[in-house]
């Protein structure tokens, strides 16, 4: 048999339910009221691990790395596809507000739909633990404007000012996440304020103590206000806002143009206590902590794979495997929000900013890897295991774990990227021998756990051959853009 054409008619009907699937998806997504086949994929799938599983003994005896390739690949891909899709119908249907009783936590972000409020409640605490690290952006970001609003107050407390509350204005409008963040708003906030008193007093000069052309004039400066920081500039907000501050000031007592001499005063005061601030607690921005959370996501997605590798060989426990990926989730959620802040500052256009995307993609690809480990491993619940075959991929399990915390390191520390570790054909091949033996002997309950096995190696052949396009990205990144 064309080893092409194992499991064909099984894998036309998985393509066809995941297929069906995503068009559902879409309809849904459309409006229309449709629900995904979810139960026919799942015995689709279901159906074509058990003609593989059957066919395993047709492999020749000693299989090449082509022969197995071609024999597993097709199914391997497309039950790859088949969990995406059923991934893309779980938020289909919650983004519709559907009932989703059928989904588990590796189809989509767990919720507790039947108790919001407990949910909620257990979704803060998750949040709480997850970002109470100096690692955090926003752990970093709360600090830090804790520390700057806590200054502004009493220094306007202390020092008397007639308009205290423009200090803790000043101060909270041209924070940013580093120090140069921040010199860059105070230039900005500082330009566009000067803009604006000389406009609001231009302003008040020629309407003079007209009370009802104030009024009219109030709703466009506050519109001008509110539209001009995104359409036009931060800039311009901060001359809008100054323009709001004359008529309404004007409005209450009036006090014609002097009222810019106050604000501009107080404005600056906030200014220099956020630039102070910004440089006490996080000079540098979020380039540094980028790197650490990239490394961090890097070492504790490895961790999964290695600790879900160990399981489906027979040798892991479960207790171990949950903790790993808690850990890898936690990491990633951090890496997203540090990449997010990242962004936002300026100094992230200084950077090949595709390269650094990558590297962030990179350790989401290394953590469903895991995922999907896990989700072959259950695959074996109650069957026996074959420890004796699932030794051979020890050498390459944890080299692959040793890249990739190595190439967390070498982000963090700015030391060479390590080349693509060799990979162990000696204890691939013999994986193969005690596989094929294994099913050859007959024993019914060993083809399961030796199909397993044969995707456990592909899935760590997929992250061998992203090392060389991670490297690429990582050498790249640490090359100021030109």
């Amino acid at each position: 048999m064309p080893r092409l054409a194992l499991c064909r008619e099984e894998n036309a009907e998985a393509m066809a339910a995941t297929v069906a699937v995503l068009r559902t998806s879409a309809a849904r997504l459309d409006g229309r009221d449709e629900r995904p086949d979810l139960d026919r994929l799942d015995d689709a799938r279901e159906a074509l691990a058990q003609a593989l599983a059957r066919r395993i003994p047709e492999l020749p005896a000693v299989p090449d790395d082509e022969a197995l390739g071609s024999a597993l690949e097709p199914a391997f891909r497309i039950r790859a596809l088949s969990y995406a899709a059923r991934q893309v119908a779980g938020y289909a249907l919650l983004a519709t507000g559907a009932d989703t009783p059928e989904l588990d936590e590796l189809d989509v972000a767990s919720r507790d739909t039947g108790r919001p409020a407990r949910a909620a409640l257990q979704a803060t605490e998750r949040l709480a633990v997850e970002h109470a690290s100096a690692r955090s952006v926003w752990f970093r970001n709360s600090l830090r404007g804790a520390a700057g609003l806590a200054v502004a107050v009493y220094i306007a407390q202390r020092s008397g000012l007639q308009h205290g509350f423009w200090v803790v204005l000043g101060t909270l409008s041209v924070l940013r996440s580093n120090a140069l963040g921040t010199g860059w708003s105070i230039l900005s906030a500082l330009a566009g304020t000067a803009v604006g008193i000389v406009l609001g007093a231009a302003l008040v000069i020629a309407i003079g103590t007209h009370e009802v052309v104030l009024w009219a004039v109030l709703p466009m400066a506050v519109l001008l206000a509110a539209y001009a920081p995104r359409a036009i500039s931060f800039a311009a907000g901060q001359a809008g806002f100054t323009v709001v501050l004359f008529v309404l000031f004007n409005l209450i007592q009036p006090s014609g143009w002097k009222v810019g001499l106050v604000r501009i005063e107080d404005v600056a005061i906030g200014f220099a206590i956020s630039l102070g601030v910004g440089l006490l607690f996080w000079p540098r921005g979020a380039a540094a902590l980028l790197r650490e959370n990239l490394a961090a996501a890097y070492a504790r997605s490895a961790d999964y794979v290695a600790v879900t590798a160990e399981q489906i060989a027979g040798r892991g426990d479960l207790s171990v495997s949950d903790g790993a990926a808690q850990a890898a989730l936690v990491s990633a959620h951090r890496l997203d929000d540090a990449f997010r802040q990242y962004l936002a500052e300026r100094s992230a256009s200084n950077v090949n900013v595709e390269s650094v995307g990558s590297l962030v993609a990179g350790a989401a690809r290394v953590r469903r890897a895991a995922q999907s480990l896990a989700a072959l491993g259950r695959m074996t619940d109650g069957d026996a295991s074959l420890e004796r075959c699932g030794r051979n991929l020890e050498d390459e399990v944890h080299a692959l774990r040793s890249w990739y915390v190595t190439l967390g390191d070498s982000l963090v520390h700015a030391t060479a990227v390590p080349r693509p570790h060799l990979r162990d054909a000696e204890g691939r091949a013999r994986l193969l021998e005690c596989v094929h033996d294994a099913v050859a002997g007959g024993n019914t309950t060993e083809l399961r756990p030796a199909l397993v096995l044969l995707w456990t190696s592909q899935h760590l052949d997929n992250l061998w051959r992203l090392e060389s396009h991670l490297g690429r990205h990582a050498a790249e990144a640490a090359s100021p853009r030109r």
